[in-house]
């Protein structure tokens, strides 16, 4: 007989979330970004005074659901080591014995394209900058989304124009210069090819590059605003966009520079 169900909000997730990324599990945190919890007490006393063994559920969208079935049960371990930091045990509180994922169909997720082959590049920044566009499209702050997509597509270009030209670059800041420089290095410009298609393509990509550059300087979190401004905030969906096509943009400049070794 349980004492009840109780709903939360994902207080709990997002601490969990934190011990997480505190224990360097960063892959496991950005798991649980979208779910959402309950804890299911009983009335059976633990091990120590009125303690009441509990049972922690875990509901994900389904797609998320399928890679939790897949973790090892190490990382199943480490969630739930992590729970019992955010869940210690004490008297006359919840004694959490047992962590239980299932499907939520209900639960709706921000269709992001995954950075499959950003996986294999060694630098670190990048990764995190990945990670953040994610993060901050769950916590719904999307003019950090915003920053951070311009900040994926700088590191990227920056990462390659190191490595092609073996000397430190120093970055005034302008994205439109530092993109030209490296859509020369691996002959991306418009003007490296005959086919009309092919250069509408990469004049496109250019044009995200700038629009991706604008829509930052002028939505995102990274300037101060005057009270006389009016102030606009970027939408949800303009942010998933962002996110998404500069995660492609950095893809498709990865497989050039890996082409062109």
């Amino acid at each position: 007989m349980n004492i009840g169900q109780n709903y939360m909000e994902d207080a709990d997730i997002k601490k969990l979330k934190k011990v997480l990324n505190y224990k360097g599990r960063q892959d496991l945190a950005d798991l649980l970004r979208h779910s959402v919890s309950y804890l299911d007490e009983s009335n059976t006393f633990g091990s120590r005074w009125y303690s009441r063994l509990s049972t922690f559920h875990i509901k994900s969208h389904p797609t998320v659901q399928e890679k939790l079935d897949q973790l090892s049960k190490k990382d199943k371990e480490e969630i739930f080591q992590a729970l019992l930091l955010v869940f210690p045990l004490r008297d006359n509180e919840p004694e959490i014995i047992e962590i239980i994922y299932y499907p939520d169909f209900d639960i709706d997720i921000s269709e992001l394209v995954e950075t499959k082959e950003l996986n294999r590049i060694s630098f670190e920044y990048i990764h995190e900058q990945v990670r953040k566009c994610d993060s901050k499209i769950a916590e719904k702050d999307f003019d950090g989304a915003i920053t951070n997509a311009r900040t994926l597509i700088e590191s990227i270009c920056l990462f390659i124009l190191e490595s092609k030209t073996k000397h430190k670059h120093d970055y005034d800041g302008n994205l439109i210069k530092l993109y030209k420089s490296v859509a020369v290095l691996l002959k991306m410009s418009p003007g490296d090819y005959e086919d009309d298609n092919l250069k509408q393509i990469l004049s496109g990509v250019f044009s995200i590059i700038n629009g991706v550059s604008g829509l930052r300087n002028t939505f995102s979190d990274s300037h101060g605003s005057a009270p006389s401004k009016t102030i606009y905030r970027v939408d949800e969906r303009h942010a998933i966009l962002t996110v998404n096509l500069a995660k492609t943009i950095s893809e498709y400049l990865f497989l050039s520079y890996e082409k062109s070794k």
